[in-house]
């Protein structure tokens, strides 16, 4: 009979909340994944108009400009209609690339730690980890009445050596992924006191509403 290995008790076996978190992260034995944060949708508006005003301009062009000009003929007035319609399209498809890269940036929040993903373009990802041990500060940030409005601001995790770096811009309910945060850190002290920096010190959301006067 062959031998048989025992697998991890379930206990110490990495745990995921159904996504497709380990692309990004290298679980711990033991490690679970508290939250995924993504990025509100609202920081898409304004490109999708933008995008949607250009192809708007770009038809509306190649079917006036011909109009108007005196022997033109029909199969120029053809050629542009064809032409706009491939910027249109490379215009669209320059909005899905952006609106992928913008989707492609998160943080991963652990039971041992914060991983911020920062991609600056298809090919221009990094990766960043702050130990929840080293945690000092978390501050949530909304400024004017929009992010107000449409629930969501700017979230920020500090340590010592890593201050000003784990942002998280158009953060959705910042509030409430503060409160996870903090609260993922309190259950690390207390399994963990001894690897902790700020066991003694425990940490609060600071939340800043900057109003337009």
């Amino acid at each position: 009979m062959e031998p048989t290995t025992n697998p991890m008790p379930a206990q110490q076996q990495p745990q995921s909340d159904g996504s497709d978190i380990h692309k990004f992260v290298v679980m711990q034995p033991g490690e679970r994944v508290i939250c995924q944060i993504k990025r509100h949708p609202f920081g898409l508006v304004s490109m999708y108009i933008s995008s949607g005003i250009l192809a708007v301009f770009v038809l509306g062009a190649a079917v006036a400009v011909p109009t108007l000009l005196t022997g033109v003929t029909q199969q120029t007035k053809l050629a542009a209609v064809v032409g706009a319609l491939i910027l249109v399209a490379l215009i669209m498809l320059f909005a899905y690339v952006n609106a992928s890269i913008y989707n492609a940036n998160r943080w991963i929040v652990t039971s041992d730690s914060i991983t911020q993903i920062t991609q600056t373009g298809l090919f221009s990802k990094e990766t960043s980890q702050l130990s929840l041990a080293n945690l000092e500060d978390v501050t949530v940030d909304q400024n004017g009445m929009l992010q107000s409005m449409f629930g969501f601001g700017t979230l920020r995790a500090e340590s010592a050596g890593a201050r000003g770096k784990f942002f998280f811009s158009f953060c959705p309910n910042p509030n409430d992924y503060a409160r996870k945060v903090i609260e993922a850190h309190e259950a690390y002290i207390a399994n963990k006191p001894e690897e902790t920096v700020t066991a003694n010190r425990p940490l609060a959301t600071t939340t800043s509403f900057n109003q337009p006067s």
